[in-house]
């Protein structure tokens, strides 16, 4: 199916995202950074990246810029887990602001499987393809 790249410092979403998305038929390779996961992309070609937003280094915000600038057509899905808490303020969407740079799905973890496979189905186009077969 699809070639996906999977950015994310926490090293178990990395081998969790990488078993649904292998036994879903995806072709995977990891990166443990923003900056390591751009380097790949230019060198190889990804039909999406999954990039998480918190991150040491190249966030996820400046890693979707990048994405966007040197691989447009690539889909990004943005994740994140993160949970910002200031007594009497709105706390700010990060998953929006990643989608307003380009993301095309954003997912807040802790999600399921399914949700996972639901998402990267839909960014990639082929939930469509895949109830009518």
């Amino acid at each position: 199916m699809a070639r996906i790249l999977v950015i994310d410092d926490d090293l178990g979403v990395r081998k969790t995202v990488k078993t649904i998305l292998e036994r879903n038929g995806h072709r995977v390779v990891l990166a443990a950074c923003g900056n390591h996961g751009v380097a790949i992309t230019e060198v190889f070609a990804f039909d999406a990246v999954i990039v998480d937003i918190f991150m040491p280094g190249m966030d996820g915000f400046e890693t979707i810029k990048v994405l966007r600038h040197c691989a447009p057509e690539v889909k990004v899905i943005a994740v994140s887990g993160y949970e910002f808490r200031v007594s009497g303020s709105q706390p700010p969407d990060f998953l929006r602001m990643a989608a307003e740079l380009g993301a095309a799905c954003c997912l807040r973890k802790p999600f399921t499987a399914s949700e996972f496979v639901e998402a990267v189905d839909s960014s990639l186009g082929v939930g469509r393809e895949r109830k009518r077969a």
